[in-house]
């Protein structure tokens, strides 16, 4: 085995470890913001009730799905890097390419997996930006003080766009501008660190590729 497929081996190892804790530290996190009820409470409270009236019992049931479905991506994804890591952490410990031939086209798969996701949430990002600026509308218009009160409190704001609010103060962000505004900061960290661990995976897959041609050339030796 020559210098450069050991030191491959090692990052190999501990990029495989790194992944496998991350992907469980979102799992054990995306867990805890789904199942606390003392986390975000009042905008939880009031995007959970359902007997809200049309329109705002509609969007709220929108916004309960694309939670829904965005909890799930992520536990899904997680799972997969854990599994994905582990074997990897393995691979590179026996260095078998029974289990590291596998692992790579594993990690393409789901690479090219991550990349179609982040492509599809760039692209409804308008449209989860027109459900949140409706919900605000919707719950400003129709003088629903649980929602009202909530965004207050959690932002600091006041009224919604194209709604006039003689109480508000000039120069006050309305809320549709700051609940948008914070998930959108949310949105961008979660798919900077998401673009991080992408490219990682790149190279980590990339660096397993010398280790599985130098070990099937030792066994062709063999």
């Amino acid at each position: 085995m020559s210098f450069c497929t050991f030191l491959a081996r090692i990052a190999v190892f501990f990029l495989n470890l790194a992944q496998l804790l991350v992907a469980l530290t979102v799992i054990a996190l995306t867990l805890w913001i789904r199942f606390d009820k003392s986390f975000e409470s009042e905008i939880r409270t009031n995007i959970l009730r359902d007997t809200d009236p049309e329109p705002l019992a509609g969007v709220k049931s929108d916004i309960r799905t694309g939670i829904l479905v965005a909890f799930w991506i992520i536990i899904g994804f997680s799972i997969a890097n854990v599994v994905i890591g582990f074997v990897g952490v393995i691979g590179a410990v026996i260095r078998s390419r029974y289990l590291l031939a596998p692992y790579l086209l594993s990690m393409i798969i789901l690479f090219l997996l991550e990349i179609a996701v982040g492509i599809t949430a760039l692209v409804k990002r308008k449209s989860v930006r027109r459900t949140v600026k409706e919900y605000v509308f919707d719950a400003y218009n129709m003088n629903a003080q649980p929602d009202i009160a909530a965004f207050n409190f959690r932002y600091n704001c006041c009224g919604a766009e194209n709604l006039p609010n003689v109480e508000c103060f000039a120069g006050q962000p309305t809320c549709s501008s700051a609940v948008w505004d914070s998930l959108d900061f949310t949105m961008m960290i979660f798919g900077i660190v998401m673009l991080c661990i992408v490219v990682l995976q790149a190279f980590t897959a990339l660096i397993t590729v010398p280790i599985i041609i130098e070990r099937k050339r030792e066994v062709d030796y063999q």
